[in-house]
């Protein structure tokens, strides 16, 4: 029987939400301690489950990493078995570049925690700086995809592009803000909220209301709020 592509995809975006909005529950003071594996383990499906891990990147270490839960082996141990599951595309790939990055924060965040992920099979080669994009509108979208990279532990030459071009990224959440493009506007938000401690922005605070009024049913927005209201408290 011929896979049905866009079932599986369905399938794995609905476990990516899911996956999310258990993360923002996390990450916003829930009393139970969270369960990477417990909550995988409860999926009837394991396969989208899994991806749903790769699609989320390093973000599914954000609740170890900011929320003070522990990270035992298991979980450790199933985000291992996702980056073997569903590896990066080569380098040649047209994504190749953008998945490097994505696995060069997973790994920072991995490290962060003890976890050494050199060699893993399965995770991108080594990631090459993006030419930094002077106009500001492209930067952005640039900044966008590569959300993932935006957690503190994570050091990146666009990292260091955010703490310099702190106009261009508010320029971008209201860009994104006013085309009623919600994900773009969070992530964007997350960035900016890094150094929020350093560089106070007063449109990020009425942003994030903003984003948390109109996008409460998208959890993956919603995860991007989330981290970003805890960068701009400083609790990172």
């Amino acid at each position: 029987m011929p896979i049905n592509h866009e079932t599986v995809s369905g399938a794995v975006d609905s476990a990516a939400q899911a996956l999310a909005a258990d993360l923002v529950e996390a990450i916003s003071g829930t009393a139970d301690p969270f369960s990477l594996y417990r909550k995988i383990a409860q999926q009837p499906e394991q396969v989208p489950a899994l991806a749903a891990i790769r699609v989320l990147g390093a973000d599914v270490l954000s609740v170890y990493l900011l929320a003070g839960h522990a990270f035992p082996a298991a979980d450790a141990q199933l985000v291992h078995a996702a980056v073997g599951a569903f590896p990066a595309p080569p380098g040649t790939d047209p994504d190749g570049a953008l998945w490097a990055l994505r696995d060069q924060a997973l790994s920072a965040a991995l490290a962060e925690l003890g976890v050494a992920a050199d060699g893993w099979p399965g995770l991108a080669g080594t990631a090459v700086a993006p030419t930094e994009v002077p106009h500001w509108a492209a930067w952005s979208t640039e900044l966008v995809r590569c959300s993932s990279l935006a957690l503190p532990p994570v050091a990146s030459p666009l990292r260091e592009q955010a703490r310099r071009r702190r106009l261009d990224l508010v320029r971008g959440v209201s860009r994104a803000l006013l085309r009623r493009d919600y994900p773009s506007a969070a992530k964007l938000a997350r960035w900016l909220a890094l150094d929020e401690q350093q560089a106070p922005e007063p449109l990020l605070a009425p942003a994030l209301e903003h984003l948390e009024f109109l996008a409460a049913d998208q959890p993956r927005t919603m995860l991007d709020v989330a981290l970003a209201r805890r960068f701009a408290r400083g609790e990172s």
